[in-house]
């Protein structure tokens, strides 16, 4: 049985199971990176040193992708496995690419007031605000509705997300959440939810919603930074920045925070900003009396 006839099977597989977003990432990976050099080959005759060259061979991208990558792969030969078509999964016998997340560079409290004051754009303005403010993805953001907004009990309901691919829920289960209204926060949340009396809380110049946030990346942010002399990093920084300072300045515990970003649980809480706090040793106070 050749190759490409279980990466095809893996693909129409994963079409039912994955969201359209994931799904797209997937096909490119098997079309672009995997099937070009295994299609051809019978699968039970592919050994863990033909996968190793062909990992060798991929120098464009880092250990993450790769790690990706790998992890399609096994995905294919795990369905010829199934089928009794293999008698092993030759990815099993390949070490993983080792993978450090990159540092993290939140932005200060200055900046993040530059940043919003400099914003003339009315709802690119607002999108920041709710951004640092809440710690919200960009397409959670631009897909909420007003009826998501509860001024009583001060809170924000997320429970969908926006993309290039469309509407669905969030990112995880975990993702589906409620936020704090906080009081830095309540003006800007006012003044675009009584802006227009629309379903969406942001909408474009035609009254729809936007289908994902690279106006405002390409058209705002970037040039932004570049005018502001501020180095730049991505709009997802909005919710590392959020992340670290409601824990530099213990505002929640790190139990409380994951639940607020929507993760599982605290592992990624500790491992990217607990870890980036613990090194900033700055202000740290070193008059501290350790034994008394």
């Amino acid at each position: 049985m050749k190759f490409n006839y279980y990466s095809s099977l893996y693909l129409e597989f994963k079409e039912h199971e994955l969201k359209p977003s994931t799904y797209y990432k997937y096909n490119n990976i098997v079309s672009a990176r995997i099937n070009p050099y295994f299609q051809d080959k019978d699968i039970d005759t592919i050994k863990p040193s033909d996968i190793k060259k062909w990992l060798y061979n991929i120098d464009d991208v880092g250990a993450k992708s790769k790690k990706h990558y790998i992890g399609v792969l096994s995905g294919i030969f795990q369905e010829a496995l199934y089928d009794d078509v293999i008698s092993k999964n030759p990815v099993k016998q390949i070490r993983m690419p080792k993978y450090e997340k990159p540092t993290i560079t939140p932005f200060t409290a200055d900046e993040v007031y530059i940043i919003l004051n400099h914003a003339k754009n009315f709802n690119y303005k607002h999108y920041l605000a709710i951004a640092f403010y809440t710690g919200m993805r960009s397409g959670e953001i631009i897909a909420l509705k007003k009826t998501d907004i509860d001024f009583k009990n001060r809170v924000i309901k997320v429970s969908r997300s926006r993309g290039i691919f469309g509407e669905s829920t969030p990112k995880t289960k975990y993702s589906i959440r409620q936020i704090p209204i906080i009081d830095s926060l309540l003006p800007y949340l006012e003044a675009i939810y009584y802006k227009h009396d629309y379903e969406y809380l942001f909408i474009n110049q035609y009254k729809k919603p936007y289908r994902d946030n690279n106006v405002f990346t390409y058209k705002f942010w970037e040039p932004s930074l570049k005018e502001l002399g501020i180095e730049y990093r991505r709009p997802y920084n909005t919710r590392h920045t959020y992340a670290t300072n409601m824990l530099y300045n213990q505002l929640v515990s790190p139990v409380q925070l994951a639940q607020l970003l929507g993760h599982a649980n605290t592992q990624m809480v500790y491992d990217v900003y607990v870890n980036y706090l613990d090194k900033q040793l700055e202000n740290f106070d070193n008059s501290i009396v350790v034994y008394k």
